[in-house]
């Protein structure tokens, strides 16, 4: 395939995790496509780029190249280093696809095909695919930005606040997937952008590190995840609070996310912190009810 993807990894002191980098540059060696990583480090730790640059052998497939931010980028702001270089990519057409993502964001394969195939079928309707992230943690896949089960008929109690929450429905016609719903934390710890949505997302206040605090509403979504918002927040279709929506399929008689939804937060940092609260941890197929 003649495709190109565009990809920056944000990677803050990138030797304490790398086999977290490893793990997402060895899924990147699946993908049949043309890609470009571009993996930004923190300028304290430009002494390692050396040491990385030689560990990044294997990946010469991914053109895979470390960029040392400026000084400024300190701490979270990191995670908007890549902004101007993502601009210029874009802006010049250089992609089909466009990636930002964290570098503890296992993006398989299948979680981009399924991106691929639906953005179309979606945008149609002024939304987009979307993902839930999980750990695993003693044999369970741990949905830990959406730690509630949520009713499909009623409404659910809701991540952010002490409003409630309705579970949007989207109907679709399709083998695989009985329809899409939207989760009230649409965080992902990355974005994926074509070229129409890369056109929109740099001309948008949500390319902004400041004006993409507006956006976010109730969320209060930190520098970090401002980073990887995308056009989530953009153009929101009247009645919903954001565009990302997410597949469900019926198995066993109870609706579950579709597998191609489910996007591997390669760490162990949230799951054991649910696991000790009075409520425990839930698996991703024990996240939706009918009543």
């Amino acid at each position: 395939m003649n495709e190109k993807i565009w990809v920056a990894i944000t990677a803050h002191k990138p030797l304490n995790r790398l086999n977290s980098l490893i793990n997402v540059l060895n899924e990147y060696l699946r993908y049949p496509f043309q890609i470009a990583v571009r993996i930004y480090i923190d300028y304290d730790s430009q002494n390692d780029v050396e040491l990385l640059e030689n560990l990044l052998e294997p990946y010469k497939k991914l053109d895979a190249q470390v960029v040392v931010a400026a000084p400024g980028y300190e701490n979270w702001y990191l995670t908007w280093a890549h902004k101007t270089d993502l601009a210029l990519e874009i802006l010049n057409r250089r992609a089909d696809f466009y990636i930002y993502q964290e570098n503890d964001m296992v993006i398989t394969l299948e979680n981009f095909l399924y991106w691929r195939k639906w953005r179309p079928v979606l945008g149609r309707r002024g939304l987009e695919p979307g993902f839930i992230r999980y750990e695993k943690h003693e044999g369970l896949k741990v949905p830990f930005d959406n730690h509630y089960i949520y009713s499909l008929t009623r409404e659910t109690p809701n991540v952010w606040s002490d409003v409630g929450y309705r579970v949007p429905k989207i109907l679709v016609v399709d083998y695989d997937i009985d329809f899409f719903v939207q989760v009230a934390n649409p965080y992902y710890g990355a974005m994926i952008l074509n070229q129409e949505d890369g056109d929109k997302y740099v001309r948008s206040d949500s390319y902004d590190p400041e004006k993409s605090y507006q956006k976010v509403g109730i969320r209060n979504w930190p520098i970090a995840d401002r980073s990887s918002m995308g056009l989530a927040f953009e153009e929101i279709p009247l009645g919903l609070e954001h565009r990302r929506c997410v597949p469900l399929v019926r198995e066993n008689g109870v609706y579950v996310p579709h597998t191609v939804g489910l996007i591997h937060h390669d760490d162990s940092k949230y799951a054991p912190e649910l696991a000790a609260t009075p409520t425990g941890v839930l698996d991703c197929k024990q996240m939706f009810t009918l009543v």
